[in-house]
């Protein structure tokens, strides 16, 4: 996977956002719930406990209130309940049996909060009773009749005791305090297993939430997929792709609009520049045959060996040049609009590379010239056409070659496609050249031409002759003493002629 990436910056950046959301969300959930569920639980204590703050009650009551609980736990004593109540001056009036020996009941300091706003009819509040009240013999007691005293509010301690936890509510009113405790060992388990519940599956959350971000990095970036895709079709046969206009992401219809526009001056921009370049190589051809019979009957009327038949002789080298050079930028110019004709035959590669052999030998008898080619090698194609590329890497590798060098010329069937290799001895191509040779008008390093002549058009043309029939060309890598030029082309079926 590459790093370099847009898709997956934005992947990444996507899951780590949402992830960083997911964790900030589950941690403040889980104080939430802590939260919600110890108040919960604070409620329960206070509502077990403020209905013994309604009246000033003695031990026998707390007693009383004691069996209760245990009758509701199923526990005598209630091991997982523990009372401590004391009385205005903070005396212990009870305490549980099971109270444990290392917490001390002095350690819960007093309430001295604001008391509460007393609750039933108001004007009925009375003077703080004494206890133990007054009571005459036979009559109910007199606190019956008085509105309940006032209550502090209340507050609530959680403590470690003997390696368990407890929930304390210390509550009261003006004349005692009741400490309830209740055991939350069970509480914290449930806690404990709700939060590996949520990291277990935090993994699959975050998983799921990267999938979705790279799901959603595809889906945002596929416009950009079909601008990619129409760029890729542009070529010099496909200079008329557009992009229609996208009706569900209309952000990019500006960048669509700008693309288009661009294509439509690069089209009319290359038109103009093949059909000049057509037009010109064209509208040349006439003058230079023109010129080039003028010269041939002036050669002939000059005086052998007269420096006017040198003169003559000199410029109608020069007008050759110049009518190849014509002729190859005609070839481009065709082969760049998509007009270059090929005209499918059968031909016998095999004997039109030995034409092209020996051709090399009578052109350069000092070179070495190697062989290794296969018989009967039948392609279809246009014979002018491959023989003139065949002819441009023979000449090439006559010029850009050493004293006494050698060159190699190698044609073999492979599968379905006919390999034809052309290597020289020489000098090299160097590595910033490499990149380079197939360029129009670029011709490499001093180093290498030697002073050859040329404009840097052969290798062009080749390659395009190459490819108007189904192939391609290709310098290999370095990598040895030759420096050598693949091309490929279809092979024919036996007893079969493939279309142009």
């Amino acid at each position: 996977m590459n790093l370099n990436s847009f898709r997956l910056k934005i992947a990444l950046l996507s899951g780590l956002i949402t992830g960083l959301l997911l964790i900030c969300t589950g941690v403040a959930a889980w104080r939430i719930t802590y939260r919600f569920s110890l108040g919960r639980l604070d409620r329960e204590i206070l509502n077990l406990g403020q209905g013994n703050l309604d009246r000033q009650y003695g031990p026998a009551h707390y007693q009383r209130f004691e069996g209760a609980l245990a009758f509701i736990s199923g526990q005598d004593p209630p091991r997982s309940i523990l009372i401590l109540a004391r009385d205005q001056q903070n005396k212990v009036i009870f305490v549980s049996h099971h109270w444990p020996t290392n917490l001390d009941m002095a350690s819960f300091a007093p309430l001295t909060g604001r008391l509460l706003p007393q609750r039933g009819p108001p004007g009925l509040a009375a003077p703080p009773p004494q206890w133990p009240p007054p009571q005459l013999a036979g009559e109910e007691p007199p606190w019956r009749d008085q509105p309940p005293p006032p209550k502090r509010a209340p507050r609530f301690e959680t403590r470690l005791v003997d390696g368990q936890s407890w929930r304390f509510g210390i509550m009261g009113n003006a004349y005692g305090t009741l400490i309830l405790g209740m055991n939350i060992e069970q509480f914290n388990a449930d806690l404990q297993r709700l939060r590996r519940a949520c990291l277990l599956g935090l993994p699959v959350v975050l998983l799921l939430a990267g999938l979705g971000a790279w799901f959603l990095a595809q889906r945002a970036l596929r416009p950009v997929a079909v601008l990619t895709r129409a760029a890729e079709r542009v070529t010099a046969r496909g200079l008329d792709q557009r992009i229609p206009p996208m009706a569900r992401d209309q952000e990019f219809n500006r960048l669509i609009t700008v693309f288009n526009e661009m294509m439509d001056r690069l089209e009319k921009s290359f038109q103009q520049a093949t059909r000049f370049s057509a037009d010109a190589s064209h509208e040349l051809k006439t003058p230079l045959a023109r010129l080039q019979v003028e010269l041939e009957q002036a050669l002939e009327s000059a005086a052998p060996g007269s420096p006017q038949q040198e003169v003559y002789s000199s410029l109608l080298e020069e007008i050759g040049r110049l009518k190849a050079i014509v002729q190859k930028l005609l070839l481009l110019s065709l082969a760049d609009a998509g007009r270059l004709q090929v005209h499918g035959e059968p031909v016998n590669l095999s004997r039109l590379m030995e034409n092209v052999i020996e051709d090399c030998r009578a052109q350069a008898p000092a070179l070495r010239v190697e062989q290794d080619l296969a018989p009967e090698v039948q392609v279809t194609g246009d014979p002018d056409l491959l023989e003139q590329a065949l002819q441009n890497l023979a000449s090439n590798a006559v010029k850009y070659n050493q004293p006494q060098g050698r060159i190699c010329f190698g044609l073999a069937r492979d599968g379905d496609r006919v390999i034809v290799r052309v290597a020289n001895t020489g000098p090299g191509i160097a590595a910033a050249d490499r990149e380079r040779v197939f360029e129009r008008f670029y011709r490499a390093h001093k180093s290498r031409n030697g002073g050859a002549e040329g404009v840097g058009l052969g290798l062009s043309l080749c390659r395009e002759i190459f490819r108007a029939h189904g192939g391609d060309l290709e310098l290999e890598p370095e990598g040895g003493p030759l420096t050598v030029f693949t091309a490929w082309l279809p092979a024919t079926r036996a007893g079969s002629i493939l279309s142009p």
